[in-house]
């Protein structure tokens, strides 16, 4: 078998491990929401119900701010400078982002975000999985 079929089913076995983990916890949370619904809404009524689940949804959303890094479209070396920030300082990073995204994204400012990493910039890098691969011209003899 040569390197590239089993990088090839290497990456397969990959990506269905990855849309299994996000099935079973998508179906693990419904499972949740089945189980405690009819208990919660007994108890608080809809709205109350639906208040609980909000409130965790925005204690989430505080929790994966504050202690989880943007680690999409970085090569492995910025992974590392990523990774080698204390959780307390990427934490604090988070909190002084609030008050740009409300500039940004609800007064439409135009509003440079603070860089926390030495080589933090905008554009894609070119190992990204998010830019197709462009093929060889075929035609074209050598």
């Amino acid at each position: 078998m040569s390197a590239t079929n089993k990088w090839n089913w290497r990456t397969r076995l990959q990506t269905n491990g990855f849309s299994f983990t996000a099935t079973a916890t998508t179906w693990f949370f419904n499972f949740v929401l089945a189980i405690t619904w009819p208990s919660l809404n007994s108890a608080f009524k809809d709205q109350g119900a639906f208040s609980w689940y909000a409130t965790w949804n925005i204690i989430g959303w505080f929790l994966v701010l504050f202690f989880v890094p943007e680690t999409k479209g970085k090569t492995l070396e910025e992974l590392d400078q990523v990774f080698s920030v204390p959780t307390r300082v990427h934490a604090a990073y988070g909190a002084r982002q609030i008050p740009y995204f409300i500039q940004r994204y609800i007064f439409r400012r135009h509003v440079e975000p603070e860089r926390l990493y030495e080589h933090e910039d905008d554009t894609v890098h070119e190992t990204s999985y998010t830019q197709p691969r462009t093929q060889p011209d075929a035609g074209k003899g050598v």
